[in-house]
């Protein structure tokens, strides 16, 4: 039975840690900010279209 020590890296070497892939998490909460962003103004703009309207 391996060791905790040889446990613990095996799955580092696997799946990496967020540290290890710092590019990862960046291109995550850009994504996620532009997403937001959109909808934002895709409501925004839906918004001023029926307030034009009525």
């Amino acid at each position: 039975m391996p060791s905790r020590k040889e446990l613990d890296r095996q799955v580092r070497d696997h799946y990496g840690t967020w540290r290890d892939r710092p590019r990862g998490l960046a291109c995550a909460v850009i994504a996620a900010f532009m997403v937001l962003t959109t909808a934002a103004f895709v409501f925004a703009v839906a918004a001023v279209v029926l307030a034009a309207r009525s």
